[in-house]
């Protein structure tokens, strides 16, 4: 009976006999056949597991009836012998085991004594007839223990056959390790250790549950039992033994292990374990059984076993044994648990690096506080033991430490046992004392230092917090540190420990809600728990916004309604408007309640409120939101809901429609992916509800309205499909069509089969919908041709074929597809490759394919096309063969193989150029696209799946395929292959074309031959190209790699000597296989052994999963050749010993990456081993570099690098980085070289990706604990410190330069490392000992050194050891300067410097540091000019600077003193140095340090001024200033000009009511009033600098940045500022230095400070019109010339602030000065620049709405539209026929992108945000609605009153008429439903010269559009793109234009008789339509 999980219920052999003599039985009644056998007939004929489980319930049912009647027994036992028989043979977990299991436990007793009976029988045949086979050992044993899995009857059947049942789990074993120990395949060789596990479970539960005790057993029994077990225990033995077996079996051997000693010795196996296997001495020691010495349970065997498996066996042993006998004493009086085994496996696993080693040890721990913890519980327990086990015992304290090493591991699992150790640790401790948990000092204690002393980056902080939280009060951690909350929400921005702080947060707030019983602390609750959290929902950090809503808000709102309520009341008061942050909130939680229900029976309050708790404008204001995640959420607030069959209302549907059609072009994949995953629910809930609302329709009870809401559902089903179809306009933006196609695949997934009487998406489907979607096959992403082509395949199953929609044949498709496989444009393969497909989706097409000839004609030779004939009707008959297959059109591959036939044909034509000159091939025919389409388009077949009959068609192909494959690689190889492929011309492929040239003359009859003239164009096309050669090249290797590589993973094998048929045959493998190998050891083109490496990886993940013997011994094989290789330094070798090695490191990384993991990867473990070797070797100081060495280097280097090899790399880091630093010291450059990337790759590895972008500012993330670094690589302490020791040794000799190798990569280490201050002193790994070598380091007279050497210092010395250190560097400066070595003091000071910072974050440290920082005072010679070493004086000046932050903290006496003598000393010597001038001695820049030390103290003396300047005047402060600005060193200018500008930027931000930067030395409010005055009186000085003075670059853009930030132009006037010029002059010099400088970082910043010019030059405009209209004219120039695509951001940013700053004067009141054309321009570089793809310019542009009366700040898209309206309701009224001329001169002016270069990567300047139809589309609509409001007055009431106007030419109705036939025709994907036509005035004059010269504005640009040459060929928009694409975008354009026109003409009477722009408009359509079939953009 073959019974697999979830498989029905078949009738085997047995069975059948069974029920025939049922079948007797029931004959031999006269009656009618018994409803049992009726019961069983049917159980066998059903095919479905779920009725066969209602049929077997039913048959127990009534064998139970039967069973009551006393009715025929033989019935009654032959129908429980079939239920027995079931029961035993199905396989576990199969849900009629579980069923027939619980109806045998509850049948009546004298039932349960015929089915245990017939059990009983069952298994003891079973067991008895011994292990047949490996299957049928392992089926016998699932039963086995499936008899004992919660089923008691099974459990007293195996005890009556306990002895039969161990003796067959014994030999089933020894069968399992016989078969292990055959040569298996990985996979194989897992199975089997999978079967060993399951049979030593069993054994176990065996043991455990049906064993009882030997005691009373016959003496027969009892040796039987002990020879099963010598058996059973000398193969767990052989397990623990095994390197590469499955931990868990080793485990689990220990288990039965110890089972069996307790089973057979009882008592004395505790005494036997402690002298055996703990070598243990016992009191009163018996001599052991004579049976245990025939068992491999020795000392000298378990002497034998590695760490882990100790570790497994000590594991075992504490899980099974009783908690007496783990109590029990050895011969010393220690105890098992509590003196052995803990210091054993701490021991233990300090031996054991890699990661199993480790989690084995931490699961030990974990059992040791387990069985610790029921020790205390037990009765056996004395006093002494119970405190022993307390919390500040050594015992705990021991297994605590440990914890705090393992609790930051990088693997997960080791986390997690941390916690649970901890977990168990705290019980333990809870269970010995009596002491109540919060007044518990131990506990309290520990809460208090992990609180105050534990960084929140640790990850392990947050769950020993949360287990501490369930014993002590939450408000008792509350009282230690009152922001909790805070701190915990601080740290969800970072997602590695985002789901911890949420769950501890999740179980503070909810353990602290129980602590509270009065009603009013609630409230302060929700201020505790709730409101941190809707700060956070407002708070400007978007990762830490997005973990709070998914992990925090839904646990808060789940503990009651009141949250919510409370929530909403906080962010929705009544009384106030809803700011942006608040809304985006408010939506957050509604969103999550929505989900959860909360929402679902809210009473909408009005038809104004949405689920009755929210205004319907807000979520409305919420779906146009700026920030992403606010409008996602309002969106998924609509589409989410708890009951997915609940009706979508109107409002919903109007609220969708407006969210999806401004949102499609978000430029984030997160945004797009978050929004498709909600439109999907929106499909589900949408299908649901209309289905729920369909059923309604026939009902009785129809509710009223019914079908109005179900119109409205197909109304928005209708409007979605035209609008994504829409959507795919030309040059739409990426996001838009990958988003539209998205939404439509789901759309056409999910919405069909349609609801009967619902919407039904294939009525909408027509011709130019499926055009649209085949140009969507032309996108230049991948991702967006699948999903066009998924949507395409569902319409093509619908009968929707191409011919009958679109009138396209098979031919024109197959022609075209076939043009683009031989294109030499790289983009256009995928093209052809998609067409192709598409062919193969068509009715019909394996007789198509036997008609083509005509088309094959065009495309292939004459020796092709006749190998194609003999294909079809010759010898292979493949026309026959394919027309006898069974006809399946679904599955049918005959139309596959056939196009794959034809396209290797045109590979093997294009193969033959090739071989004539490889740069023909290159430019004509590069063979690459054919390639492509092939790979394409054989692996839509499922190969595996193929019949025998259809395999057999397929061989010949595979074959040729692959021939053709690997002659393209031979072909290609010369170029690859080549030391510099990239850009290479090989000299032999010039030489090829002269045998070309010399065959023209020849005679011949070859079709392939290429005409000289043909051959010298292609010549120099590739050699002016290069690119074109090599792309083709490594494109071919691509193509053959990824098509080999897949064929090998997919395609069947022919196994030898057997009946199976395959594509491949093991030597067709095994040739791939060396193809591979070929091109990554010789291959030098880093792209073509990359992307080899892509394929092998898929072959070698095949080989090593094989059952074939001869190949999946391959990889290893290989492993071998290339370790050999590696290993042989011979220079004849093709090993590449440059590059990195090339490819070689990827060939050693693929084979030993896709090794199977459960083999334990002995491959990877041994070639790591032999490279570890190699790299480690010593160098020969004389000779060339090992080349095997550097080999070594860089494949540890890609190994270690490689994820996919995870964490089995880490027993091998600490040689790795071993091999490093000792290359560091190799006199050969490539080794040192190779040793630098490994070091690098090291270092990441260890370490985790680099955080910080600067080296002195090391991330925590980036750093290790010392003791859990050195506990992880524990040979690591000991290299390192001899490496220090060595390279410190003579480190300070000055007789010469001494830089160790192996010094800077030590230092680099060390650096990282960090005090954990619960870690406790660990004496064998301190890292206190690497402090007095560090501190040598400062002696180096390598700066570098010096540096690093500091930097190391830092994080090694503890708290305690501060004061000390400190001493010891500052007794190292000498007192006097002729005892100095500026060296060593320089070295001194940085580390001084360091020590500083570590104590000024320090606070509880500061007071201890009197004694070392006051010493500093006599140091203070060395800022003075006895110093004459200019490093040393920068580096004493900053020190001082940092003893005075650390002596403002100390408060005594003798301190202020000493303060005041230092500062006295400082301010002395910045004096006498400025008296000197040294900021202007240029001279001195070449001294080492100079400008450095100058920088310093111009910043020291600058803030020491302008802080603490209370002494100076305004006028002296101003003139110091003007002094250091005035310096000829131009550093000096930079440090004050930037500390000018932190100042006015501290001044802006304090006035914008938020604090200053924390970085800020010196603000506003720490100055003194004379430095303010003397700062502010600086303008005119700085102006002056600007215009005149500054010539360096940096400086002029950071003097323009200071004065746009000076206070006083903003409070000021122009004319009150003190300046000699006016803002004219000054604008003008500003003009000037924009035309001289070359820098646009210049003018950027020129750009932006002229903004507060501007406003003063128009105000005093009429005194020098003409002076002022050419200098602005100039300044408009540069800004129009500034806002374009191919500029810089700054620039486009400088020009928006501009307008910005001067909004209501350039945008609506300079008409009167700039006139109204000007006005206008500034508004064409708004919309200009709101279309740019920078985020930070169309934010300041939504600001500048906002000033020009915009209510509110909204997304991007709906800006552009906000900006076209508010510039018609600003001028409309008073200029609304300039406001219609110009807007549509902007669609006039604005030109689309032109093609770029032809050259193959060269890229111009993209703007992806920009789409230009959209735009059009929105002026459209508000020309559209200005011409609605438009009064026509004809030129004889011209100079009448504007107030009386005469009745328009044409009725208003005809007008509406005539807008909806526009707006329909043009398919708008912009908002048109609401309020769109309502503007700001009620009608608007339009004189008759007004109408005409719009009318002539639209002439003029039709007559230059001439229609564009289109052909009438259908392939254009696949072959020709660009251009395509280019004339629909015009003729758009001309179509919104001649619109427009038209409106004008019918409105006012006007150019009626002229018919001369519809007649182009006429052409271009028609010529669109006649050309290919319409899509949806110009379809009428």
């Amino acid at each position: 009976m073959s019974l697999q999980k979830k498989e029905y219920l078949s009738c085997h052999e047995l069975l059948k006999d069974r029920l025939a003599k049922l079948v007797l039985i029931d004959e031999s009644d006269p009656k009618e056949e018994s409803q049992i056998l009726k019961n069983f007939r049917k159980l066998f004929r059903i095919k479905d597991v779920k009725q066969q489980i209602v049929c077997l319930k039913e048959i127990c049912t009534k064998v139970q009836e039967v069973s009551r009647r006393n009715e025929s027994d033989s019935e009654l036992e032959l129908s429980l012998e079939i239920l027995v028989d079931i029961y035993l043979n199905c396989s576990p977990k199969h849900t009629v085991k579980r069923l027939l299991a619980s109806t045998f436990q509850n049948f009546r007793d004298d039932l349960k004594t015929l089915v245990s009976t017939r059990m009983v029988h069952e298994v003891t045949v079973k067991v008895t007839a011994g292990v047949k086979d490996i299957r049928d050992g392992r089926k016998t044993v699932n039963m086995i223990y499936c008899l004992m899995e919660n089923f008691p009857l099974g459990e007293h059947c195996l005890s009556q056959v306990f002895l039969p049942g161990l003796k067959y789990l014994s030999q089933a074993l020894e069968e399992f390790l016989a078969a292990k120990r055959c040569e298996l395949s990985p996979v194989e060789d897992n199975e089997m250790m999978h079967h060993c596990l399951a049979c030593i479970q069993a054994s176990s539960k065996l043991l455990q549950k049906c064993a009882g005790s030997l005691a009373g057993r016959e003496s027969d029994e009892q040796r039987a039992i002990q020879s099963v077990s010598i058996a059973f225990l000398n193969n767990i033995v052989v397990i623990l033994k095994s390197e590469n077996f499955l931990l868990d079996c080793k485990t689990s051997g220990s288990m039965c292990l110890t089972l069996l000693l307790k089973l057979n010795l009882g008592s004395k196996a505790t005494e036997l374990i402690l002298d055996v296997i703990f070598h243990e001495n016992v009191k009163n020691k018996a001599e052991p059984p004579g049976w245990m010495l025939q068992t491999s349970l020795s000392r000298d065997e378990l002497s034998q076993l590695s760490p882990t498996s100790c570790l497994c066996l000590w594991f075992g042993i504490l899980a099974q044994l009783d908690v007496s006998d783990l109590l029990l004493h050895n011969e010393d009086n220690k105890s098992l648990l509590l003196d052995i085994m803990l210091d054993r496996i701490l021991d233990m696993g300090s031996r054991s690096c890699d990661t199993t080693g480790k989690l084995q040890m931490a699961k030990t721990i974990h059992m040791w506080t387990t069985r610790a913890l029921a020790c205390v519980r037990s009765d056996c327990c004395d006093r002494v033991v119970t405190s022993r086990l307390s919390g500040p015992g050594h015992l705990l304290q021991k297994v605590l430490k440990f914890v705090w090493t393992i609790w930051e591991d990088s693997t997960d699992v080791i986390r997690f046992t941390a916690k649970d150790i901890f977990e168990s640790l705290i019980k333990v401790h809870k269970a010995t004392t009596d002491v109540e948990a919060p007044e518990d000092q131990f506990l309290l204690d520990l809460s208090r230092s992990l609180l105050s002393e534990v960084s929140w980056s640790s990850k392990g902080k947050y769950g020993t917090l949360r287990i501490l939280a369930e014993s002590l009060k939450v408000s008792t951690l509350l009282q230690y540190n009152p922001d909790l909350a805070q701190d915990i929400l601080n740290n969800l921005k970072e997602q590695t420990v985002a789901c911890y702080a949420s769950d501890l947060y999740d179980k503070l707030s909810t353990e602290h809600l129980k602590e509270l019983s009065q009603p009013d602390d609630r409230k302060q609750w929700q201020k505790i728990w709730v409101w941190p959290v809707l700060q956070c929902m407002m708070g400007n950090s978007t990762h830490q916004r997005t973990y709070v809503i998914e992990y925090i808000l839904p646990k808060l709102l789940k503990t009651g309604k009141d949250t919510l309520g409370c929530m909403i009341s906080s962010l929705c008061n009544s009384s106030q408007s809803v700011t942006d942050e608040q809304l985006g909130a408010l939506i957050m939680c509604l969103r999550r309640a929505r989900v959860m229900g909360l929402l679902d029976h809210a009473v909408s309050k009005s038809p104004e409120f949405l689920y009755g708790v929210v205004k319907t404008e807000l979520v409305k204001q919420a779906l146009s939101h700026t920030d992403d995640q606010a409008r996602l959420d309002a969106f998924a607030l609509l589409c989410e809901n708890h009951k997915t069959s609940e009706p979508i209302n109107q409002s919903e549907f109007r609220l969708l429609k407006y969210f999806i059609q401004w949102n499609m072009k978000n430029q984030s994949p997160s945004f797009r992916q978050h929004m498709v995953a909600h439109i999907k629910k929106l499909f589900l809930r949408y299908k649901e509800s209309e289905g729920a609302l369909c059923r309604k329709l026939n009902s009785k009870n129809r509710p009223p309205g019914l079908d109005t809401t179900l119109s409205s559902y197909k109304a928005f089903g209708s409007w979605l499909f035209q609008f994504l179809l829409h959507s795919l306009y030309p040059c739409s933006a990426f996001a838009r069509r990958t988003t539209a196609l998205s939404v439509l695949s789901l759309m056409v997934d999910l919405l069909s089969p349609a609801n009967a009487g619902g919407y039904v998406i294939w009525e909408e489907w027509k011709g130019c919908h499926i055009q649209t979607l085949m140009e969507c096959l032309t996108d230049t992403f991948e991702d967006n041709k699948t999903e066009a082509y998924k949507v395409l395949r569902s319409c093509f199953s619908q009968g929707l074929y191409l011919k009958r929609m679109i009138n396209m044949s098979e031919s024109e498709l197959l022609d075209i597809g076939l043009t683009l496989a031989g294109s030499n444009r790289p983009q256009d393969c995928t093209t052809g490759a998609f067409l192709l497909r598409i062919v193969l989706l068509q009715p019909s097409i394996q007789d198509f394919f036997f008609s083509a000839q005509e088309i094959l004609t065009k495309h292939l030779s004459p020796s092709a096309l006749t190998q194609w004939g003999d294909l079809l009707n010759g010898g292979q008959g493949l026309r026959e063969a394919l027309q006898k297959l069974p006809l399946q059109p679904t599955e049918s591959s005959g139309g596959t193989v056939l196009l794959l036939w034809i396209l290797l044909f045109y590979l093997k034509d294009q193969l033959q150029v090739a071989r004539t000159g490889l740069f023909i091939a290159a430019a004509t025919k590069p063979m690459y696209p054919t390639l492509h389409c092939i790979r394409y388009i054989l692996f839509d077949v499922n190969l595996k799946k193929l019949s025998k009959s259809e395999m057999l068609l397929w061989q010949p192909l595979m074959e040729d395929l692959l021939f053709c494959c690997l002659e393209i690689s031979d072909i290609v190889s010369p170029v690859v292959q080549n030391s510099s492929p990239e850009g290479n011309v090989p000299e032999e492929a010039i030489k090829g074309v002269e045998s070309i040239f010399a065959s023209e003359g020849k005679t011949g009859t070859s079709e392939d031959k290429v005409s000289a003239s043909e051959a010298e164009r292609c010549v120099e096309t590739v050699t002016l190209m290069p690119e074109y050669l090599i792309v083709c090249c490594w494109r071919n290797v691509k193509e053959v790699s990824l098509l080999l590589g897949q064929l090998t993973l997919e395609a069947p094998i022919t196994t030898p000597h057997t009946s199976d048929v395959g594509l491949l045959t093991v030597q067709q493998n095994e040739v791939i296989g060396e193809y591979f190998k070929k091109q990554l050891m010789e291959s030098i083109h880093r792209g073509a052994f990359e992307l080899a490496c892509a394929g092998f990886v898929k072959q070698c993940e095949m080989l090593w999963r094989c059952n074939i013997k001869t190949l999946h011994q391959l990889p290893k094989l290989w492993l071998d050749q290339v370790m050999a290789d590696v290993k042989n330094d011979d220079e004849n070798n093709k090993l590449c010993a440059t590059r990195r090695s090339a490819g070689i490191p990827f060939f050693v990384q693929t084979l030993v990456s896709s090794e199977p993991h459960s083999t334990g990867r002995p491959c990877f473990k041994w070639s790591v081993k032999e490279l570890l070797q190699l790299a480690l070797m010593e160098d020969t100081v004389s000779g060339t570099p090992s080349n095997s060495k550097v080999h070594a280097l860089n494949i540890l280097r890609a190994l270690y690098k490689d994820s996919r090899l995870g964490e089995v790399v880490t027993p091998f880091v600490a040689d790795g980085l071993m091999a490093a630093i000792l290359g560091f010291q190799s006199p050969f450059w490539a080794v040192r070289n190779s040793s630098t990337l490994l070091l690098s790759t090291m270092i990441t590895r260890i370490f985790g990706v680099k955080r910080s972008k600067d080296e002195s500012t090391m991330s925590k993330k980036n750093c290790q604990t010392g003791r859990q670094f050195f506990h992880q690589y524990p040979s690591l302490y000991p290299f390192l410190l001899d490496q220090l020791e060595v390279a410190t040794r003579n480190i300070s000799d000055t007789d010469q330069l001494h830089l160790h190798p192996g010094l800077y990569p030590v230092l680099m280490i060390l650096g990282r490392l960090f005090q954990s201050p619960l870690e406790g002193a660990d004496t064998s790994l301190n890292l206190a000992a690497f402090i007095p070598y560090v501190i040598r380091c400062s002696s180096s007279p390598v700066l570098k050194t010096r540096i690093m050497a500091a930097r190391a210092l830092q994080p090694l010395v503890q708290k305690g050891q501060l004061n000390s250190v400190m001493i010891q560097l500052l007794d190292m400066i000498p007192v006097e300067p002729k005892h100095a070595k500026h060296s060593h003091v320089h070295g001194a000071l940085i580390q001084i410097l360091n020590m500083l910072e570590v104590i000024l974050t320090m606070a509880d440290e500061i007071q201890s540091m009197e004694s070392s920082v006051s010493k500093w005072k006599d140091k203070m010679w060395l800022i003075t000019e006895k110093n004459p070493c200019y490093m040393t004086k920068q580096a004493a000046f900053e020190v001082t600077e940092k003893v005075l932050l650390v002596m403002e903290q100390l408060s005594s006496a003798q301190t202020n003193h000493v303060t005041k003598e230092i500062i006295s000393s400082m301010t002395e010597a910045l004096n006498e140095e400025f008296k000197a001038g040294i900021h202007n001695k240029q001279t001195l820049c070449c001294v080492p340090g100079f400008v450095e030390y100058l920088t310093v103290i111009t910043k020291l003396d600058l803030q020491i001024t302008l802080r603490d300047g209370k002494s100076s005047s305004a006028a002296d402060i101003a003139t110091k200033v003007q002094s250091l600005l005035g310096s000829e060193l131009y550093e000096v200018r930079l440090v004050v000009l930037d500390v000018l500008a932190s100042i006015f930027t501290a001044h802006k931000q304090c006035k914008e009511h938020s604090d200053p930067p924390a970085t800020c030395p010196v603000t506003m409010t720490t100055m003194s009033s004379a430095a303010i005055d003397g700062v502010m009186s600086l303008l005119p000085y700085l102006l002056e600098r600007a215009l005149h003075q500054e010539q360096h670059f940096e400086c002029q853009i950071k003097v323009f940045k200071v004065l746009d930030l000076h206070p006083l132009l903003e409070s000021k006037d122009w004319k009150d500022l003190c300046v000699r010029e006016s803002s004219l002059q000054v604008l003008k010099q500003c003009l000037c230095l924009i035309e001289s400088s070359r820098r646009e970082e210049v003018n950027a910043a020129i750009i932006r400070f002229s903004r507060w010019l501007v406003r003063d030059v128009l105000q005093h405009w009429g005194f020098q019109m003409d002076d002022c209209m050419e200098t602005v004219d100039s300044w408009m120039a540069i800004l129009r010339d500034s806002v374009g695509t191919e500029k810089i951001t700054d620039l486009q940013l400088s020009v928006a602030m501009v307008i910005q700053h001067n909004a209501l004067d350039l945008l609506r009141e300079c008409q009167t000065t700039l006139g109204t054309k000007k006005m206008f321009e500034f508004w064409e570089m708004l919309t200009n620049l709101q279309q740019e793809d920078d985020p930070e310019v169309r934010e300041v542009i939504t600001m500048t709405l906002q000033l020009m009366g915009n209510a509110r700040a909204v997304q991007p898209s709906l800006t552009l539209d906000y900006l076209v309206r508010s510039f018609i309701d600003v001028h409309a009224a008073t200029k609304g026929a300039n406001c219609l001329l110009t807007l549509i001169s902007w669609i006039v002016s604005n030109e689309s992108s032109s093609e770029g270069s032809e050259r193959l990567f060269d890229k111009s300047e993209m703007n992806v945000f920009r789409e230009d139809v959209l735009f059009y589309q929105i002026i459209l609509k508000y020309c559209l609605a200005l011409i609605q409001h438009g009064h026509f007055i004809a030129s004889q009431t011209k100079h009448t009153n504007n107030s009386q106007h005469p009745e328009p030419d044409s009725p208003k109705e005809s007008v509406a008429s005539s807008f909806d036939q526009v707006l329909s025709q043009l398919h708008l994907v912009v908002n048109r439903e609401e309020n769109d036509m309502e503007m700001s005035i009620t009608t608007l004059s339009l004189l008759e010269s007004d109408v005409r010269e719009v009318l002539d504005l639209i002439r003029t640009f039709m007559e230059t559009k001439s229609p564009s040459s289109l052909t009438s060929d259908k392939g254009r928009p696949f072959m020709k793109t660009g251009a395509f694409q280019e004339s629909l975008l015009d003729q758009y354009k001309c179509q919104v234009l001649g619109f427009i026109y038209k409106l004008l003409s019918d409105l006012t009477g006007l150019s009626k008789n002229d018919d001369q722009l519809p007649t182009c408009l006429n052409n271009l359509s028609n010529e669109t339509e006649n050309s290919t079939y319409p899509n949806c953009f110009v379809a009428s």
